[in-house]
């Protein structure tokens, strides 16, 4: 040890430790190097596969990059983006409030060739972009005053409510608003939003207003339901019994049905709460069911009533659903291939 207590190592022990540590250092840098290339390699590899399955399904090469770039800053699964509707919507939207020069056609042309352009009624919507055109409801302002609107047009940023009971909305232009309406078999949906602009064209006025994957949604129905056409016998209540009358049913759940029947076979009115039997035929199973009538819809030429199950077995109850999942799935799948 010398006058300071410090140790002396020999400069051979000094120059191995200094190799030592650089053999490391050396070591750890060649396997960080070497992730990052299995990373790259690895996402190299996923982008191609991506591409080669997304041409395959018609989109041009810029359209999946738009895809992939926005998938990625979104930190989403770009594979989502081809498959699914929600996804695909959320990513195109970033597309189009980011980049500048974003086209409203290419996104249309993707949703088109991707087959989510059209939504079937069953299937509840993901934006305000998927409302059908003349779409009404009604339309209430912050005073809560209601206004009957329709869907006269939309685009990639916008929608355009018509007002259609000749009513004008004074000071309406940057007024928030609510706008709800109930879409045949899927439910109920209530919309906010501000008016950026407020115009008149023929005569009606139209309101300019964002869109939104922002919506509540109100399911109407415990049960799916789907349209049918079966022929159905319905046991009326009289004073002796009941009268059997040739009606049809024109939608069906595992919860209930419309029936309907002509005016011709039975001119009376049907009170709500009326109980009344059915006798129909599905898939070749036969049905003999007591129901309720909970809703009334007159027409010209016949009377529709929604009626409530009440005696199905949990057997019969299981029977119709898995009838109407596969009735819906097969309507989904022909949605798809005609714009496919």
């Amino acid at each position: 040890m010398n006058r300071l207590g410090f140790l002396k190592f020999p400069s051979a022990n000094i120059t191995t430790v200094i190799t030592f540590i650089i053999v490391v250092l050396s070591f750890i840098i060649f396997f960080i190097l070497l992730g990052f290339l299995r990373e790259y390699i690895k996402k190299k590899r996923l982008k191609e596969y991506f591409f080669r399955e997304a041409i395959e399904r018609g989109l041009t090469e810029e359209e999946v990059e738009i895809l992939w770039k926005y998938s990625l800053e979104m930190g989403r699964d770009p594979f989502l983006s081809i498959e699914f509707k929600a996804p695909f919507e959320k990513v195109v939207d970033l597309y189009l409030k980011s980049d500048p020069q974003a086209d409203e056609n290419l996104v249309k042309d993707m949703r088109t060739k991707l087959g989510f352009d059209f939504v079937p009624s069953f299937v509840p919507i993901v934006s305000t972009k998927d409302i059908d055109l003349f779409q009404t409801g009604k339309l209430y302002t912050e005073e809560n005053k209601p206004y009957e609107v329709s869907l006269f047009d939309k685009d990639e940023y916008f929608m355009y409510w018509a007002v259609i009971d000749d009513k004008r909305i004074p000071n309406v232009k940057g007024e928030k608003i609510t706008i709800s309406f109930i879409r045949k078999g899927d439910g109920i949906y209530k919309i906010e939003g501000e008016v950026v602009d407020s115009y008149f064209e023929n005569g009606k006025q139209i309101l300019k207003i964002p869109h939104t994957f922002e919506f509540t949604r109100y399911q109407r129905r415990e049960y799916a339901r789907v349209d049918v056409e079966l022929p159905v016998e319905v046991g009326i209540p009289i004073k002796d019994g009941l009268t059997w009358i040739k009606g049809e049913i024109v939608d069906i759940s595992a919860g209930g049905a419309k029936v309907c029947i002509s005016l011709e076979d039975y001119p009376n009115e049907i009170k709500p709460l009326t109980k009344l039997e059915l006798k129909f035929k599905l898939e070749n199973r036969n049905f003999h069911v007591v129901s309720e009538v909970v809703n009334i819809y007159s027409y010209r030429y016949s009377t529709c009533y929604g009626v409530k199950f009440e005696n199905l077995t949990p057997e019969e109850q299981k029977f119709i659903q898995d009838f109407v999942k596969r009735e819906q799935q097969k309507l989904a799948e022909l949605s798809t291939k005609l714009r496919g």
